[in-house]
């Protein structure tokens, strides 16, 4: 009975051996395996514009060493432009090994799209500002909201006839009546007043604006202002914004100086100046003012 029992345990030893020595690989190396996918998923960038993803995966792994080969994502049928869209990782187990794999040729680099704040999906679109008016005679239509104004011709200059009522922020109604900007247009702070006139038409210079003070056939609307909150002199004064640089000769020049301050006209009404007094003349104002807005053809 030992006898056969030692027989089996020789036995069972020598296996074990012949199973040691053979060529199989290590138990720490990896298997032999070769391994390919690709998959194709639908995502929502941060516009919520559909994007059609694709990746392609392979994998080569052998006795001696793993090595990822490259793993590309690339975008469609979008006008994202993103920084980076080809990904090219490389692992391996064995120095060395990277050197034997080669990155994706530029050439696999989705080119980039070009990026348009005014178009979108071929179709141009105009900011409210960027819409140019209609001049049909002596009428302009601001394409904006569709308001008719008269127009004039001063000197070479064609001006707007009528204070302009275009909404836009820190402009306001006198006395936040909708009939007051319907009939004298809006007041506006200085930096408001920049997007008030339309494409194409702009606030006066002085020397346009000098212009109209000397004319007697320009006439003038008596929109009056608004101060924080307050708003006087309808009927009485108007006051309206230019692109001018203050100088001296202009009413204020010594006591409102500085950034905050620019140049208005100052527009009075007869019967309400009286006699011996300037009807119309530069004066230096506040920007945070609300005054009115007569436009320019540029």
């Amino acid at each position: 009975m030992k006898k056969n029992l030692l027989s089996l345990g020789f036995i069972g030893l020598a296996a074990f051996f012949a199973s040691c020595s053979d060529d199989a690989t290590s138990p720490m190396a990896p298997p032999t395996a070769s391994i390919s996918s690709s998959s194709t998923f639908v995502g929502l960038s941060s516009n919520t514009q559909p994007i059609n993803y694709s990746s392609a995966t392979t994998i080569i792994i052998d006795k001696k060493d793993t090595t990822i080969k490259k793993e590309i994502i690339t975008v469609s049928g979008s006008s994202i432009e993103y920084p980076d869209i080809v990904a090219d990782p490389m692992f391996c187990w064995t120095d060395g090994c990277e050197k034997t794999v080669k990155p994706p040729s530029s050439s696999s680099k989705a080119a980039p799209v070009a990026k348009s704040s005014s178009s979108a999906g071929g179709i141009t679109i105009d900011t409210p500002e960027e819409k140019k008016p209609v001049v049909q005679g002596l009428v302009m239509t601001d394409t904006r909201d569709n308001q008719n104004y008269a127009l004039v011709q001063v000197g070479s200059k064609l001006w707007m006839a009528q204070d302009i009522n275009y909404a836009v922020a820190n402009s306001e109604c006198y006395n936040e009546s909708d009939a007051n900007c319907a009939t004298n247009g809006r007041l506006y702070t200085f930096n408001a007043a920049q997007k008030a006139c339309p494409s194409g038409w702009r606030l006066p210079s002085r020397e346009e604006a000098q212009t109209v003070i000397d004319s007697d056939s320009y006439s003038w609307s008596y929109s009056g202002r608004c101060k924080d909150g307050d708003c006087n002199f309808l009927g009485q004064m108007g006051f309206h914004w230019t692109s001018a640089t203050p100088q001296e000769g202009d009413k204020n020049f010594d006591s409102n100086k500085g950034d905050s301050y620019t140049v208005i006209i100052v527009e009075k009404e007869p019967e309400y100046a009286g006699e011996n007094v300037d009807l119309k003349f530069f004066q230096i104002d506040s920007k945070t003012k609300r005054f009115s807005v007569r436009c320019v053809q540029e």
